[in-house]
């Protein structure tokens, strides 16, 4: 009877335990209830969620538990404390004056080197004497001769510039005598100067009031045949795209002598007699720009 109670305490006991232990192949008994089960469950859970997930990416910011899509991979948004050392300006006054720096230096620079400088034509005002012979007709009233004067052009440019054309005007007593346009290019570089010379004829003739200087120009007295001229130059020149012009009004002596001979066509000369009046002419010694003339008595 004893045995039987026994029995039947140890089969409730097994039985009351079975739900609540787990029985392993060595024997050993490891008790069982809701947290293993709860294992059970997710570790099934975990398998479909790490399929679904196959395009996926860890979370930097879960421990390593937890994935997101590839594709929000750089949509992340990171959260810093206000109190976090990074948040902090670090020397941010030293940058910005250093770039307050840098970029005045580089303003000053480009305003220096590019800013557009005068050109300036300068002059020593040299006494001009005839370039060849001076070619006088007396009977017309004309003296023919041509002068080169010279100017100096300075370029205080960082930059080269052009010189498109020169034009300079010859008056006397605020009579134009000529005036003649040299249209050469010529470039001068930065920061250099170039010599410009420029040709231009003179006439003296019964037009300008100026044919009295048929016989100045013959006498060697210098004070006879020298004059007072007023030279204008107008330069114009290209710089960096635009063209601009720069100006200059100069008083210069002229010499109308000159000691080529011969040059000079001598004046009518006439003799009277009192049977007959002949004029003539003396021919000048080698070929003149004016013809001969002669007179033959009737």
């Amino acid at each position: 009877m004893m045995d039987c109670l026994r029995s039947q305490e140890s089969s409730s006991v097994n039985n009351s335990h079975s739900g609540r232990y787990r029985t392993f192949s060595d024997g050993a008994i490891s008790p069982t209830g809701p947290t293993d089960h709860a294992l059970d469950m997710a570790g099934s859970d975990m398998a479909g969620y790490t399929e679904l997930l196959q395009g996926s990416v860890p979370c930097p910011t879960c421990r390593g538990v937890g994935s997101i899509p590839k594709e929000q991979e750089g949509m992340l948004v990171a959260l810093i404390p206000m109190k976090d050392s990074r948040l902090r300006p670090r020397r941010t006054h030293i940058w910005v004056c250093l770039a307050v720096f840098v970029s005045l230096t580089v303003a000053g620079l480009l305003i220096f080197f590019i800013l557009p400088r005068s050109v300036n034509i300068t002059t020593t005002q040299p006494y001009l004497d005839p370039v060849g012979p001076v070619y006088i007709n007396v009977p017309e009233g004309v003296v023919t001769f041509k002068l080169r004067n010279r100017f100096n052009v300075s370029n205080q440019n960082y930059f080269e510039i052009t010189v498109n054309s020169v034009l300079m005007t010859v008056l006397y007593d605020t009579k134009v005598l000529a005036e003649t346009k040299n249209t050469s290019l010529i470039a001068i570089p930065m920061r250099s100067n170039r010599l410009y010379n420029v040709d231009i004829g003179i006439t003296f003739d019964r037009a300008n009031q100026m044919d009295y200087m048929v016989y100045s120009c013959q006498n060697p007295i210098r004070w006879a045949h020298e004059l007072v001229m007023l030279f204008q130059f107008t330069c114009s020149y290209s710089v960096l795209g635009h063209s601009e012009e720069s100006t200059l009004n100069t008083y210069q002596f002229v010499s109308c002598y000159s000691d080529i001979k011969p040059s000079t066509i001598a004046p009518v000369i006439t003799t009277t007699n009192s049977t007959t009046t002949t004029v003539t002419t003396r021919p000048a010694p080698t070929a003149v720009t004016a013809s001969n003339v002669t007179n033959v008595p009737p």
